[in-house]
């Protein structure tokens, strides 16, 4: 993303990010976060540190990452997180690399500050406006310029670079998401695929469909054969607004339009909402709405799962971190039927079954104010977990890491996994709308009027607009 030209306030920006937390993004971890169901804890929980001991920050920048294996380390930071402490996917090995790393290094007190996935992104604008940010916290691509331009974070890259081994353990494109006027200011954990088709086999089968459709003109007649036999042929929840955008239009929209098409838009170079082949795919997607579920726009992504375990919807589309939330959640039955399939291409349009939107999504940002000894031992810490064995350890629970993944035996993978990890190997990755084009537009018009779309409250035609005029509004 090239940096805006930007006269607004610190104050101004972050009444925008509030507003636009207050219009629907209670669950914006989710399009990229592996969100598992949210769980009953108390959004605000303060987690105990492996050890009271806090030592003095000395007057250096503490630029080396330091051994986290080797002790030695000593100081403090605070945590801000999502990462559930009985969760499974990231969340599971987060807590396995993080544990193991109080346990080696007990003269660091790390104060872990927890709001699960549905409230964070309210909770973090709530933080910004009282100015009491962490030392560390989770935010996505989109929110970077906020904080970049405020000058409350400091640019990750120039630790990594200089930790060799650190700057080589990740994947291609694991900072894509983290990237702003050509810095890359956070610390990636995931790679995820933002969407994937998930579906029952034996519903499938039952209504005369012999396999996942490699065209869009098959999954629509799939469609009517599903609803002819009385269930819901895709389920959708978009209660909370992000996944009819993000996890799913998003990739659908990279049947029309291409890479090239999205980074002219995001840098102001020509593209626009309102060029045709944007507009042919918002008017795609209204269409094929007609297929999800009535209250599509009332219930949330756990409500959206349940009708696919109870057999009332034979399939969905979501980010690969329902691979996850099946494995743990799905009934026995339902499980051994489900498969994963890449969304279809549009014949006549110039994409393929393989581009699909994907990236670290959200990433580990670190405070401009922590320094010294709290800095060297915040940055041991962030390395540890993400990659090394953390990025093995990941792909064990079943997600892919933005590290890499060296010594995992994928011999032993879920086989519901396994199939998302062929496929996986096989996509095109593509930008992610709401991780890279600014707040007001990814997590705000964006959201919001394909929310309307889907209900066929706005036309094409006026959302491109809408959208296009927010565009222009940000740069």
């Amino acid at each position: 993303m090239k940096a805006k030209s930007m006269n607004k306030t610190f104050a101004a920006m972050l009444a925008a990010a509030m507003v636009l937390s207050a219009a629907g993004c209670g669950d914006a971890s989710a399009p990229a976060a592996d969100s598992e169901p949210a769980q009953d804890s108390a959004a605000d929980e303060t987690a105990p540190a492996a050890d009271d001991a806090v030592s003095e920050s000395d007057d250096g920048a503490g630029t080396e990452s330091a051994d986290a294996s080797g002790g030695g380390l000593s100081g403090s930071f605070s945590f801000f997180h999502f990462h559930e402490d009985d969760g499974a996917g990231t969340s599971k090995a987060f807590w396995n690399a993080a544990n193991k790393f109080m346990e080696e290094n007990p003269d660091v007190n790390i104060e872990f500050v927890f709001t699960d996935s549905n409230n964070y992104q309210e909770k973090l604008t709530t933080l910004m406006a009282g100015d009491e940010l962490p030392d560390v916290w989770l935010s996505k691509g989109d929110m970077l310029p906020t904080f970049a331009d405020a000058g409350v974070i400091q640019a990750a890259d120039q630790y990594i670079s200089a930790d060799s081994e650190w700057a080589g353990a990740y994947v291609d494109g694991a900072f894509a998401d983290c990237t702003y006027d050509g810095t890359q200011w956070g610390v990636p954990f995931q790679m995820q695929a933002n969407c994937i088709g998930v579906y029952n086999e034996a519903i499938f089968e039952e209504c005369g469909i012999d396999g996942w459709p490699e065209t869009w003109t098959e999954l629509l007649e799939d469609c009517e054969k599903i609803k002819a036999a009385g269930y819901t042929p895709i389920a959708m929840g978009n209660k909370d607004q992000w996944l009819a955008e993000s996890a799913v239009f998003n990739t659908y929209a990279y049947k029309y339009i291409d890479q090239a098409w999205f980074d002219s838009l995001a840098n102001n170079e020509g593209a626009k909402f309102t060029d045709e082949a944007f507009v042919r795919a918002l008017a795609g997607f209204q269409d094929v709405a007609q297929y999800f579920n009535e209250d599509m726009n009332s219930i949330d992504q756990d409500e959206m799962f349940a009708l696919y375990y109870n057999k009332q919807a034979a399939m969905f589309f979501d980010g690969a971190w329902s691979v996850g939330t099946m494995i743990d959640n799905c009934p026995e039955d339902v499980l051994s039927s489900t498969h994963v399939g890449l969304m279809p291409a549009v014949e006549g349009e110039s994409g393929t079954k393989y581009d699909t939107a994907a990236g670290a999504g959200w990433n580990y940002l670190i405070s401009s104010g922590l320094e010294g000894d709290d800095l060297t031992a915040c940055l041991a810490f962030l390395k540890t977990v993400t990659t090394g064995e953390y990025a093995d350890d990941a792909l064990q629970q079943g997600f892919i890491s933005a590290g890499k993944a060296a010594n995992a035996d994928t011999s032993t993978l879920n086989p519901l996994f396994a199939e998302y990890y062929e496929l996986a190997a096989t996509m095109n990755n593509c930008s992610i709308f709401d991780c890279v084009l600014p707040a007001e537009i990814g997590s705000g018009v964006l959201y919001a009027d394909t929310q309307q779309l889907i209900a066929g409250t706005m036309t094409p035609e006026d959302m491109a607009a809408d959208c296009q005029s927010t565009l222009e509004a940000n740069y």
